[in-house]
């Protein structure tokens, strides 16, 4: 059974006096075996005004009728957000939300944001300075936005999903191109070049980009060592966390990326002699520092008073090592792209790059990392000379006429 039930001043509370009047009807289905019964039903319906007015004056009632983006960004937080995100990807989602949505679409109505707005406001999307916007942010801001309309839709906020008639963001020929010739990884020769590079830099700075090349270490995941997983003895690192952004931005440790992204990683025994060495200053240094800001942590490698460092300072401190140097330019990220290389061009199979790079598919390891080796390239050509003409046995001079 279907019905209305009239909440007079239920938004003012329950004095008549209060506030001018004003009815809100809610829509209430009693079920068949209470709606068989004149008490029961009214019980029903008695206690459903009570709790809806209960709510009202706890200040819980959204009246979704008009409800425009803004105020449903905060119910989507309690919602979905604060149960299914990470802190990072809420602090990241929630810049998106103020740097794009939210002035194009903050003060209108749910109900009223239809397909074709959400497609011409993808195809205005730019950068600040005019330029073409990468496709990686609209596909962030795609997602973003896909979350929010997703929910309102499951929560019955809106009849239909706009999100639904909006593809998703590709890459255009002219960005694959860029994308392309972009360099995504160092050879073996300028990983030497690097490495010896390196040794211009602090220690600690010096060990930490060396254990980001040899390790195929995420820089969150380098950040958050701690001297406890360092095992000197089995020669290698305990991965267990990340340093990241929490919700409001804020430097903090957080769970690693995926449960694969957990485990024990082997290092090369000369690097595993020079942070032994780096150990015993670290300890010195520690002794002498009048004012210790890393409480019971212990960090490799930290901001100077053993406070962890911000996330974005290791990218920071990469790019001003490589200006002025005579050094191919590449993300500090591809140092991680670097990694699988030189192990795929020393021999190592897909496996064992895929396990010490963590992933939890081998297809990222494949798709990813491996596809730009060009000593991987030359030797698939190399393999293919024993088919030279010349080379086989009675094989003619020149074809004929």
């Amino acid at each position: 059974m279907y019905t209305k039930t009239k909440a007079a001043n239920a938004d003012h509370g329950t004095d008549p006096q209060a506030l001018p009047r004003k009815r809100i009807y809610l829509p209430l289905e009693i079920p068949d075996d209470i709606a068989k019964s004149e008490r029961k039903t009214k019980q029903y319906l008695d206690r459903e005004l009570a709790l809806f007015v209960d709510k009202v004056e706890n200040g819980e009632f959204i009246k979704t009728d008009k409800l425009t983006l803004d105020e449903f960004i905060p119910q989507w937080k309690k919602g979905y957000a604060d149960q299914n995100m990470g802190e990072y990807t809420r602090f990241m989602t929630n810049n998106i939300f103020k740097i794009y949505i939210q002035p194009a679409f903050g003060d209108t109505r749910l109900d009223r944001i239809k397909p074709l707005h959400l497609v011409n406001f993808f195809a205005e999307l730019k950068r600040k300075d005019g330029k073409p916007m990468a496709t990686n942010t609209k596909n962030n801001i795609y997602k973003a936005m896909k979350s929010l309309f997703d929910s309102a839709a499951k929560w019955k906020l809106i009849a239909s999903n706009p999100m639904e008639g909006v593809d998703r963001p590709t890459v255009g020929k002219q960005e694959k191109r860029q994308m392309k010739q972009r360099k995504k990884a160092y050879t073996r020769a300028e990983s030497q070049a690097v490495i010896i590079a390196l040794y211009d830099l602090p220690e600690r700075w010096r060990l930490y980009y060396l254990g980001v090349l040899l390790g195929g270490f995420r820089r969150g995941e380098m950040l958050a060592v701690e001297w406890f997983q360092v095992d000197f003895e089995a020669g290698g690192l305990f991965i267990e966390k990340q340093i990241t952004f929490d919700e409001d931005g804020n430097a903090a440790e957080d769970e690693l990326k995926t449960e694969e992204s957990e485990g024990y990683i082997p290092m090369p025994k000369w690097y595993m002699d020079s942070l032994k060495k780096y150990h015993h200053e670290w300890k010195k240094e520690k002794l002498l520092c009048k004012k210790w800001l890393g409480g019971s942590k212990q960090y490799v490698f930290h901001s100077g008073k053993g406070e962890m460092y911000y996330p974005n300072t290791p990218s920071l401190t990469w790019r001003r090592f490589l200006s002025g140097r005579e050094l191919p330019h590449i993300r500090l990220h591809d140092l991680r792209h670097t990694t699988a290389m030189l192990l795929r061009e020393s021999g190592s199979d897909l496996k064992q790059i895929q396990e010490r790079l963590r992933h939890t598919k081998i297809g990222t390891t494949a798709d990813i990392y491996t596809h730009e080796s060009e000593l991987i390239s030359r030797d698939a050509a190399d393999r293919l000379e024993s088919l030279n003409p010349k080379q086989i046995k009675f094989a003619p001079e020149s074809a004929p006429n």
